[in-house]
């Protein structure tokens, strides 16, 4: 069954140009064009579709109010919004019913990755009782500006992995947390690394992409409401879960991009906790102060206050700024990783890593933290894969 793809943009050109770059997928796709909000919301009325592309600034009706009607009509399409670069800031304050933010012009290659992706975690951007929660949100998360420009390199024909590495040069902060990063024993390089571009290139896109997000999101955390709370802690946890989950994954042979993702899902794992501890405190803080009772698990004390846990809103706001389906499952599923299976996968990987950082970091703790679900392992053939992996992330935990 084909899927459904509406654009809507004033443009005749950019819409006669969406029509060409998509001719060669017609037999996948089925897509619609509009040249007004007006003009799109007649088509809305007449067939569903899966995924609803609108330009921002249009006469009359601009995107905004046009995907606020399209999450009325038809709540389960995607929804995408296009816009300049320079408003790219102001719309991901603003705009909040838009899954996905892409800035113009876009190639085709963009456009049609982008489609891709989204329909492949429609399961979680749909997700009503997360849209729910995140709906109650003033504002989205702003992404890191470097984040943008990091992404708008890699849409050009040719990305400059030197280009990138001089943007986060001029990052004082980034540099020093890449330099540690890339410098750090676990990667095990040859030769100490003291050029941001050559970090770049060692680590890789979508690894310095998630520091860079990570890293951020760290810094606008606000502890004055939420006494007690250690953003240190937290950083060197996640951080060092997306060590143990690439080392889990090396040991299992896997492929770069395979062991790359699981890195990637690793350390941003916990990344909807600094949602809830960023922007939505008054929310959370009732969670903590349970968690601080019962001794935990933070994630079943999220879910029965506030219907979704950390992991599902991580992933939520993952997939709406464009990571790749792999780490966002990652992250979704790092606490139940039976919704993705089929063997070696980032959530399983992810989740295994998770429990062993809490095991070896905090031994004699008597918190209760998530536990590892050995059914889970041994129904994916990796239960007796479990003492290799505590032995392999134990000895590279001490370098650490």
């Amino acid at each position: 069954m084909k899927r459904k793809i509406l654009f809507v943009d004033d443009d005749r050109n950019i819409l006669d140009g969406f029509r060409t770059m998509l001719h060669s997928k017609r037999r996948e796709w089925k897509c619609r064009f509009a040249e007004s909000g007006e003009q799109g919301l007649e088509l809305i009325d007449k067939e569903p579709f899966d995924v609803v592309i609108a330009d921002m600034r249009m006469p009359g009706m601009d995107g905004a109010d046009f995907l606020e009607v399209v999450s009325e009509c038809q709540p389960g399409a995607i929804r995408i919004i296009l816009s300049g670069y320079s408003e790219m800031q102001v719309l991901l304050k603003s705009v909040k019913h838009a899954h996905q933010f892409l800035s113009k012009p876009c190639s085709s290659d963009t456009i049609i990755e982008t489609i891709r992706r989204v329909m492949a975690l429609g399961h979680i951007l749909n997700d009503e009782s997360i849209r729910k929660l995140v709906s109650r949100l003033s504002t989205l998360p702003v992404i890191p500006g470097l984040y943008v420009r990091i992404c708008r390199e890699l849409e050009v024909p040719e990305p400059d992995l030197k280009r990138i590495g001089r943007m986060v040069e001029q990052d004082a902060g980034m540099s020093t947390t890449l330099m540690k990063v890339v410098n750090s024993s676990f990667f095990g390089f040859y030769e100490k690394v003291s050029s941001p571009a050559r970090a770049v290139t060692l680590l890789g896109i979508e690894a310095v992409k998630g520091l860079v997000l990570g890293v951020r999101l760290m810094q606008e955390i606000n502890l004055s409401s939420t006494p007690g709370y250690s953003v240190e802690k937290l950083w060197r946890h996640t951080l060092q879960t997306g060590y143990l989950a690439k080392e889990i994954a090396r040991l299992e042979s896997a492929d770069d991009a395979l062991v790359e993702n699981c890195f990637i899902a690793g350390m941003l794992h916990d990344v909807g906790k600094l949602i809830f501890v960023t922007q939505m405190t008054d929310m959370y803080r009732p969670v903590l102060e349970s968690v601080r009772r019962e001794s935990g698990p933070i994630f079943a004390s999220e879910k029965e206050l506030l219907g979704v846990t950390h992991a599902e809103v991580g992933a939520y706001l993952l997939g709406l700024w464009g990571f790749k389906p792999d780490v966002v499952n990652g992250v979704h599923a790092h606490h139940a990783p039976w919704r993705c299976p089929g063997g070696l996968t980032p959530a399983l990987v992810v989740h295994a890593a998770n429990s062993l950082q809490h095991e070896i970091g905090f031994p004699e703790s008597d918190f209760v933290f998530s536990p590892m679900y050995m059914d889970h392992l041994e129904q994916q053939g990796f239960a007796h894969r479990l003492d290799s992996w505590r032995a392999a992330c134990k000895e590279k935990m001490e370098h650490l």
